[in-house]
């Protein structure tokens, strides 16, 4: 897997640390089992359904070792 690198910010990781986010990776084989895994999960859940974040970003890419990797990036 490879990760595209800005000019300007460096790696989406070093971004977010710049930033002062935090964010972990996660993987599943599908879209929907990954979304009922993150709703059945306490402190996911209460993420996704926090009103307090006003914006989202969703990356999906084809990957191994899952099938899919996927993030979520909140921002209040």
């Amino acid at each position: 897997m490879r990760f595209q690198t800005s000019p300007t910010y460096g790696s989406l990781f070093d971004m977010m640390k710049a930033q002062g986010i935090s964010y972990r990776l996660a993987g599943d084989a599908t879209v929907d089992h990954a979304h009922t895994s993150l709703m059945n999960s306490p402190g996911h859940r209460a993420n996704i359904l926090n009103s307090g974040f006003s914006k989202v970003g969703i990356g999906i890419i084809k990957g191994d070792p899952y099938g899919l990797m996927i993030s979520q990036e909140f921002i209040g």
